[in-house]
């Protein structure tokens, strides 16, 4: 395995500005170890998201955490509004510090504001994707309408067909791979020089490394940013705070619901619309779900 690193900005100043222990998931969280990260990869992740009467693209990291048996997909930008908010006086008071600032910043229009009170309280999606846990299977956990949940599935790799056409990403040679998997068709790139069948979200099952990913619509995307060989790094299996649990649910009862929520969204910005004697924005939601298996 090709030794490499690329040093995260965003990390860093997370660690120098936010005065919250490296082990906060024991400490406060008192959450399981499940294995020890041997590599861990940053992802940008891009999506469309419907705020504000509107969709707009959404650029996310996400972090997957590979250890000796497992694997863990998990949202930074979650993990650190939780860091900032459910921890430590101190990092709690650092929250409460940035929300201030945001308030008194003037002279920006009301979208600009809004853009800086979400990067001042960064709130990433919840979901959180274990592959080999349990063993053979692939473990959920998210929070969809103010409700907390999980499931698992057959670790069922995609179907892949490798192509010839080659290419570079990050100093690593790749290949290209595609599928069509629950109702989209994916172009993959993956490096046999990581020889480690895995990559972000869902997606595995090829001879290396998943560096990048696209679906054709050009909805969602994954695209490496660097790659890590921590010392020791412990991967945990989440726990919601408070003391709250994540209850069982069945993924395609969920992507129904996932979606009809999405919908009276919409609906309701566009009655808010009309109320202002307004255009309804959105007739409906033109980027759907990313697994479509659930119509």
């Amino acid at each position: 395995m090709k030794a490499k690193s690329l040093t995260l900005v965003m990390l860093l100043c997370f660690c120098r500005i936010c005065p919250v222990s490296a082990q906060i998931q024991e400490t406060f969280w008192h959450w399981q170890v499940i294995d020890t990260a041997q590599i861990v990869c940053t992802y940008e992740y891009t999506d469309y998201m419907f705020i504000r009467s509107r969709h707009f693209k959404e650029h996310e990291t996400f972090l997957l955490a590979i250890g000796n048996h497992l694997s863990k997909y998990y949202s930074y930008d979650d993990f650190q509004s939780d860091s900032l908010f459910y921890t430590t006086p101190q990092a709690k008071e650092e929250y409460q510090r940035r929300v201030r600032a945001g308030l008194k910043a003037k002279g920006k229009t009301k979208d600009e504001s809004f853009a800086m009170m979400m990067a001042i309280m960064p709130k990433g999606e919840d979901t959180k994707i274990y592959k080999h846990y349990p063993k053979d299977s692939l473990t959920v956990q998210d929070w969809v309408a103010s409700r907390r949940i999980f499931y698992t599935e057959a670790m069922e790799p995609q179907a892949w067909e490798i192509l010839p056409d080659t290419s570079v990403i990050l100093g690593y040679p790749c290949q290209r791979a595609e599928c069509d998997w629950r109702g989209r068709h994916y172009t993959a790139w993956f490096t046999e020089e990581i020889p480690i069948s895995d990559g972000p979200y869902k997606f595995h099952g090829l001879s290396g490394l998943i560096l990048a990913v696209r679906d054709s619509a050009d909805e969602y995307s994954w695209e490496l940013r660097g790659i890590e060989m921590p010392d020791k790094q412990r991967i945990y299996h989440s726990e919601p705070p408070n003391g709250e649990r994540y209850e069982r649910t069945d993924r395609i009862d969920l992507l129904k619901k996932t979606w009809k929520q999405r919908l009276a969204l919409i609906k309701k910005a566009n009655a808010d619309d009309v109320m202002l004697g307004k255009e309804p924005t959105e007739t409906e939601d033109p980027y759907d779900l990313i697994e479509l298996d659930y119509k």
